[in-house]
């Protein structure tokens, strides 16, 4: 590409992002993201890709655009467990690290991963088609044919595995890793999962659960979904920062008065968002 085209697709994507941001001011931008966009600037051109991220923002990747992180990293504690209920041996081995290795992946949709343009828009097909939690099976599916290389790796390395396990190999069979991934998810659901459950009702994980249920939301309840997760986070916030104060003070009556006060949040922030 000539440094003059170079210089025009930089403009078009800055352009691109800065107009989503501009229309949906709530939303946070997150390394990343600019991959995303890319891949809709190539496909779609400047005009439609606009209303194409818009959309992925509000209902497929709208816990990644939250003011934290955290509801992103809990998808990903979803991924050993996946896994292990493929292969109990393997799941083990995985889970003597914390899963934030397939961070980069998932949070970009595998397009800061992978290089291939035919490949990455092939994947985006079908990321865009399939639920939210289909990207977390997909990268399952890629562990597990790794499995002779993961298992080689002593268990008292737990940041050589780290490492090898954040590194996306570039020589992928996309349609048979695609079909292996489906069924791995048909034959253990998201449902099954023990971390499941401490998914909020809110996430994408669980509103847009089935392709067809996320394909009929409008970005008007994707807004509301948002601002129900943000809430939530507060909740959080204030729970976690009550917990601080109990540990600050250690004199018996105000401990247990505060551990009274504590459980009753931690109880009705519960409720709320499960």
């Amino acid at each position: 590409m000539q440094p003059k085209d170079l210089e025009k697709r930089k403009l078009q994507l800055s352009d691109l992002i800065n107009e989503v941001l501009r229309r949906y001011l709530f939303l946070h931008y997150f390394q990343g993201f600019h991959d995303i966009c890319q891949v809709f600037l190539l496909v779609l051109g400047p005009r439609r890709a606009v209303a194409g991220v818009a959309r992925l923002c509000l209902i497929k990747i709208r816990d990644f655009m939250l003011p934290l992180l955290s509801p992103a990293l809990s998808h990903l504690l979803l991924l050993p467990e996946i896994v292990q209920a493929e292969d109990d041996r393997l799941g083990r081995h995985v889970s003597q690290t914390q899963p934030f290795f397939a961070l980069s992946a998932t949070l970009t949709l595998y397009a800061h991963d992978i290089q291939a343009y035919s490949d990455i828009a092939r994947l985006f097909d079908v990321l865009l088609a399939r639920e939210p939690a289909f990207s977390l099976y997909l990268f399952a599916t890629i562990i597990l044919e790794r499995k002779e290389e993961l298992l080689e790796i002593p268990p008292d390395e737990p940041d050589m595995l780290y490492s090898v396990l954040s590194k996306v190999p570039q020589s992928l069979n996309l349609d048979e890793l695609i079909s292996t991934a489906a069924k791995m998810q048909d034959k253990h659901p998201p449902e099954l999962l023990p971390s499941w459950r401490n998914i909020s009702r809110h996430s994408v994980l669980k509103t847009a659960r089935v392709a067809t249920q996320a394909a009929k939301q409008s970005s008007a309840e994707g807004t509301i979904l948002f601002e129900k997760q943000v809430a939530q986070l507060k909740r959080l916030e204030l729970c976690q920062q009550a917990v601080a104060v109990l540990h600050r003070y250690q004199r018996p009556a105000v401990t247990v008065g505060l551990a009274i006060v504590v459980g009753i949040m931690a109880w009705r922030l519960r409720a709320n968002v499960w």
